[in-house]
């Protein structure tokens, strides 16, 4: 009995050794292929023979294409689905081994062209990275960040600030007000009120009320909600936030950079709640048709609109609106689809059918800086 007992532990132990190793090699497969796609991802350059433009980057935090399809299933046809100069989707994956992006990584490398970890923002393991938004600004550039959220979200962070973690909310505020970017629009009011000196004591014009928005000076708003439809006073649409922007950024003769987050259709699909979400896709449809229809006006303007990940596993087979339902969900959390991109303006650029999201930030780069 005592000798089979240790023939069993030694085979036992000897099949969790190869078990072992197996998973090891398993890993250092994957370890290697993230690397390999890092470091394609990363040293992608970009060849833009155009001339500087101003640039637009829209971000639907969370959308992924079957968002879009839904939406049109319930709406009608997107603007920005149906628009587009050049169209195509971007992979999402971050510096992590395992897991889809979280949106702090995904806006890290959205602005910045550069991979990294989940839940760092602006950049990895101490390093920090140069973004857009600093690139525009050392330009001469007017810039400006808005939020449906508070812009201490990770997106918005991620396009304003260096962090080690997304959640060091008084540290993004204090990257935020020393960045010399021109305004910032989000909701979140009750947060800010407790900051308001703060704010102010940095130059910024605090703003609780959307007529209050001035173009003096730089201005720090915001408000209680922003919601689907404003009609001005305390509570403004983000189309209605986009254009206010717009009117104060493109007074620059030199340029500028705006970043623009609807920052619900994450949130609304983490809850799996499939008609907020659509909702949130429309609002962030007509806040891209007035930046198109104002970048048309004024020429010279570039605007980039994509998603920083997927949210919700969502799956659209082609069900009418009445058969939309939260079932179509398949989880609560970020999947590693890949989102859809769109272009709109006169760029010199051939773009592929699929990109990596570094890819978006090194074109904007190059047609901000040409």
């Amino acid at each position: 009995m005592e000798a089979g007992k240790k023939r069993a532990v030694k085979i036992t132990a000897l099949a969790l050794i190869i078990v072992i190793l197996a998973v090891g090699a398993v890993l250092s497969g994957m370890a290697i292929a993230q690397a390999v796609k890092v470091k394609e991802a990363e040293e992608y350059a970009v060849e833009y023979a155009g001339e500087r433009l101003n640039v637009i980057f829209m971000i639907g935090d969370g959308m992924g294409f079957d968002h879009v399809a839904a939406a049109e299933a319930k709406y009608g046809k997107l603007f920005f689905n149906n628009n587009a100069d050049f169209t195509g989707e971007a992979t999402t994956f971050s510096h992590n081994l395992f897991g889809p992006t979280d949106s702090a990584a995904a806006a890290t490398a959205l602005v910045t062209g550069r991979k990294t970890d989940n839940g760092q923002v602006g950049q990895r393991g101490g390093r920090e990275f140069t973004s857009l938004t600093e690139i525009a600004l050392a330009q001469g550039f007017a810039a400006g960040v808005i939020a449906t959220e508070g812009v201490d979200g990770a997106t918005p962070a991620g396009f304003s600030a260096h962090t080690s973690s997304r959640n060091d909310k008084d540290g993004i505020l204090a990257d935020q007000l020393k960045s010399g970017i021109d305004l910032f629009f989000g909701s979140n009011a009750e947060r800010y009120d407790e900051r308001a000196e703060q704010i102010e004591q940095a130059g910024y014009g605090y703003v609780r009320e959307f007529e209050e928005i001035s173009a003096d000076g730089r201005v720090f708003a915001a408000f209680e909600e922003i919601p689907l439809d404003g009609e001005g006073g305390r509570t403004p649409s983000l189309a209605q936030l986009v254009t206010a922007a717009l009117d104060i950024l493109s007074r620059d003769e030199q340029g500028f950079f705006l970043m623009v987050e609807e920052s619900h259709i994450d949130k609304c699909s983490h809850d799996n709640d499939l008609a907020g979400a659509l909702e949130h896709v429309k609002a962030y449809d007509n806040a891209v048709k007035a930046a198109v229809e104002y970048a048309e006006r004024i020429g010279n303007t570039v605007v980039i609109v994509t998603a920083d990940h997927e949210t919700g596993g969502l799956r659209y087979n082609g069900e009418s609106a009445e058969e939309l339902n939260d079932g179509m969900y398949t989880r609560g959390s970020h999947s590693g689809a890949n989102v859809p991109y769109y272009v709109f303006g006169d760029i010199d650029y051939e773009f592929a059918e699929v990109m990596d999201n570094t890819w978006l930030s090194r074109l904007a780069r190059a047609a901000l800086t040409a």
